[in-house]
């Protein structure tokens, strides 16, 4: 699993975690009706400094690498699906380690969700190859 290293509130503003292997996500965020979601990927050498920030030990840090190679998933589980396979794929960006040092905030939605439901960012089973991302959803 993730080093979920910050969750504003609880959990129903934003989540951030550091990804890096298959079935990792962030923990949910209830987005209300009229809030937009948004989507922070990144991979770079600032992956490092974040999880020092959080007051992980200096092994931990010294084990990040700064690539990432896999595929990010976006889901989403309205407010009367509660089992675990209600979860619905919205959006996937498949990085490769190529894309070292690119990455940034990204806001999904072209309109406010007209309902309350929840949402997760993660990397699927099987959609890991190898590194270190750091994830970040957020509601405005």
């Amino acid at each position: 699993m993730g080093i979920e290293i910050v969750q504003i509130g609880n959990g129903d503003k934003a989540a951030q975690m550091v990804g890096y292997s298959d079935n990792d996500w962030t923990s949910n965020i209830i987005v209300q009706g009229h809030q937009r979601v948004n989507v922070g990927i990144r991979v770079s050498d600032a992956i490092s400094d974040i999880l020092s920030a959080a007051g992980h030990s200096a092994g931990a840090v010294s084990a990040i690498a700064s690539f990432f190679s896999g595929t990010i998933t976006l889901q989403r589980r309205m407010a009367n699906e509660n089992n675990s396979y209600d979860w619905r794929d919205i959006a996937t960006w498949a990085i490769s380690s190529s894309a070292v040092g690119q990455g940034g905030s990204e806001n999904i939605t072209a309109s406010p969700e007209p309902e309350t439901c929840t949402y997760r960012l993660g990397i699927k089973t099987a959609e890991y190859t190898g590194g270190v991302t750091h994830l970040r959803l957020g509601t405005s």
